[in-house]
């Protein structure tokens, strides 16, 4: 096993510095802190796997440090070993609680140090491994399909995999962008690591002042891994610029006056608008846009690749088998040539669900006549399926409605800001305020 990163956290020199000399010569990478203030800046920057904590320290002592780290997400990937001189059974009990990995009593064994940073080394990769298999899922992830597009996005995958660039995914509603991300993520190098994904509206109210500690606790869990983020247009200016650093500097700042922190992520903005148009209107920043679109990956809306249903009907029949306890249906040749002729405004996702239906509702082979039954239904409920989108927090799922209905006010008001008012009965300047919110320009509403 590799030596990982180390820090040594204790007001006394000369404990300092004969630790890290120890641990260097056992190939770690040490840094050291002689009070609380330097341990901040060395966790948020170093990023270490293992910290010696001193209990006991003249500004800030190693409890209320534990603290901290708790709150900032630091024990995800760090394990603290506490340490102390006269160190009680309590003081032992609150670290441990506070969720510290050990306690060693001053004066220290040099023997225990390797071998307790090594256990901590070793829990930390066991844990790293539990975290990828519960990411794994059994079933595949790769686009599914034999047509010339399909082919071509599989080995678009497999190039970027040797890669770690931000990358910007576009696509209609339903396409299959967020798939597209995870197959990203898990042909990467990256793939031990975590994926975390965030819907726009979700990722600014993370990036408001009051949200850092949770910022922080998020960016510290994805470190190493794929942070992937839906409506990127809708992003706000702070998250634009939070998200700016990331992948041009490396790096984040909770705020302003803070230091900046050292982070590793790689980006995947997904998107189903023009993101042009929203840079022209100064709505999205150039340098961040230009960074994304160096890697520009667009999802084939399913109309425009129907070869593909067959192996697709298979891929999802398969999955509901598998993933839901539903009965196998085969489908006969006239119910495929059903399906591809059908336009499929709702992509993939209109798909999978239609699949769904069909092998609850049925039994037997599903034939033609029954394939054009459920479609014509469908097809009848499709402006309030479009709307309800269960992948969505609630929150998430009100805020798109919002989007929605008042953009196609707008559309409907040739952009009137007080006719739309008056017909959605909110008042002219929350109007505003809301369409700001939202990400909505009231002259082009999309």
């Amino acid at each position: 096993m590799k030596p990982g990163k180390l820090l040594i956290v204790d007001d006394e020199k000369d404990i300092r510095s004969l630790m890290k000399e120890i641990f260097i010569e056992e190939g770690y990478q040490v840094e050291t802190a002689a009070n609380g203030v330097q341990a901040q800046n060395a966790w948020r920057s170093f990023l270490p796997d293992i910290i010696f904590l001193d209990v006991w320290m003249p500004d800030i002592d190693g409890i209320s440090l534990l603290k901290q780290m708790q709150e900032e997400g630091i024990l995800e990937n760090s394990k603290v070993i506490m340490m102390s001189g006269h160190g009680t059974i309590e003081t032992a009990i609150e670290a441990t609680r506070l969720g510290a990995y050990d306690f060693l009593e001053k004066p220290l064994s040099l023997a225990k140090l390797i071998v307790t940073a090594e256990r901590a080394l070793e829990h930390n990769q066991l844990n790293q491994e539990n975290r990828q298999l519960k990411q794994k899922q059994p079933d595949q992830f790769l686009p599914v399909g034999k047509s010339k597009s399909v082919i071509q996005l599989r080995e678009t995958l497999d190039r970027l995999s040797k890669f770690t660039m931000p990358i910007l995914v576009t696509g209609e509603s339903g396409t299959g962008k967020h798939h597209f991300a995870q197959a990203i993520h898990k042909t990467s190098q990256r793939n031990e690591y975590t994926i975390s994904e965030y819907y726009a509206l979700d990722f600014n109210q993370l990036c408001q002042p009051e949200n850092s500690d949770k910022l922080t606790k998020a960016l510290r869990e994805v470190h190493q891994g794929t942070l992937v983020i839906s409506n990127i247009e809708k992003l706000s200016e702070d998250a634009q610029t939070l998200l700016a650093n990331v992948v041009l500097k490396q790096s984040y700042q909770v705020d302003s006056l803070a230091e900046p922190v050292a982070i590793d992520i790689r980006v995947i903005a997904l998107t189903k608008v023009d993101l042009d148009n929203a840079v022209e209107n100064l709505n999205f920043r150039e340098d961040l846009y230009q960074r994304l679109k160096v890697m520009p990956i667009n999802i084939p809306a399913l109309r425009q690749h129907t070869e593909d249903i067959p192996e697709l009907i298979e891929y999802f029949v398969n999955y509901f088998v598998t993933h839901e306890g539903l009965e196998y249906r085969h489908f006969s040749v006239p119910a495929q040539n059903t399906l591809r002729q059908h336009t499929w405004p709702g992509n993939l996702k209109e798909l999978k669900n239609l699949i769904q239906r069909l092998l609850i509702l049925g039994n037997g082979e599903v034939n033609d006549e029954e394939t054009k039954a459920l479609l014509i239904k469908s097809q009848k409920n499709s402006s309030l399926r479009e709307v309800v989108d269960t992948n969505l927090s609630l929150k998430a799922a009100k805020e798109q409605f919002e989007a929605c209905y008042l953009s196609q006010l707008l559309r409907e008001t040739s952009g009137n800001v007080s006719e739309t008012a008056k017909r959605s009965g909110v008042d002219r300047t929350n109007l505003y305020r809301k369409l700001k919110a939202l990400g909505i320009d009231p002259k082009n509403p999309k």
